[in-house]
């Protein structure tokens, strides 16, 4: 399988785009235990379910964005964090971390950005509630793509999102390794701010997990780390990554360990 590299035109875009205080606080109350006891993604067999309280993206809606000279995935990811938008990543190339971007556009929509960034290296998107998902024609689909590996059971109480993530590591391993007696490590602990709430899911894909973990407050996005070619197996170093948005410098790929595309420079 071959995959393009060259690289294409750069292009800038710009288009011209009552009550008592007592029982308002029982209101509020009442909404944040309702929020916390239903505002979370859920799984029954395999189909997801989404609490209300949280908000579908809305491809539609009027943004203002700009970037200067970033990779897609940079682009991307900094265009999450500006609109607090979860993000997933399910297919990288050379591509997408050598060749640069610089877009700006004034009162365009969700749709006009993410098509700016992803459609001149021939990724696509979509959305699913409040999480925007990147793909290619490239990436491997079924049961040969470990992002399609089913876990029978993920259940986080309310954690830092890097918790939850290596939680389900976890997890993902035992999924490709039902015999092995455990594993050894600990899941490292991020700020408060970067918090996840519970999350109950059955029978759910990792990719469907991931998507779950960045949506709930659009905080961070995920990127898998591995080749297309090598989506069937667990190199070992990590099949994907969550990301918080926490970098100043937004420069997110470079927290990323990817190896076989011949990267020498991002």
């Amino acid at each position: 399988m071959r995959f393009s590299t060259a690289t294409p035109d750069f292009a800038s875009y710009d288009s011209q785009v009552g009550g008592t205080a007592f029982s308002a606080w029982v209101s509020n109350y009442s909404v944040r235990r309702a929020s916390v006891a239903i505002a979370f993604l859920c799984v029954s067999g395999i189909m997801l379910c989404q609490s209300h309280f949280v908000s579908s993206i809305n491809p539609a809606r009027h943004v203002v964005f700009e970037v200067h000279n970033r990779n897609m995935i940079d682009a991307l990811l900094l265009f999450g964090q500006q609109e607090h938008l979860g993000i997933g990543i399910d297919y990288i190339d050379a591509a997408a971390f050598q060749q640069r971007v610089t877009i700006q556009l004034r009162a365009a929509t969700v749709a006009d950005v993410l098509e700016a960034i992803t459609h001149r290296f021939g990724y696509r998107w979509s959305t699913n509630g409040r999480v925007v998902r990147i793909t290619h024609t490239g990436a491997i689909v079924g049961s040969r793509n470990l992002l399609n590996t089913r876990i029978a059971k993920f259940k986080v109480s309310e954690m830092p999102l890097e918790q939850a993530d290596c939680n389900l590591k976890v997890a993902f391993y035992f999924a490709l390794n039902p015999k092995s007696s455990g594993i050894v490590g600990d899941c490292p602990y991020g700020g408060i701010e970067y918090q996840i709430g519970g999350l109950d899911l059955k029978n759910a894909t990792v990719g469907q997990i991931l998507d779950a973990l960045v949506s709930q407050h659009g905080n961070g996005a995920w990127v898998v780390q591995q080749p297309p070619w090598t989506m069937d197996k667990d190199l070992g170093y990590g099949l994907w990554k969550v990301l918080a948005y926490d970098r100043a410098d937004g420069e997110y790929s470079r927290a990323l360990q990817v190896r076989g595309l011949g990267l020498q420079n991002r």
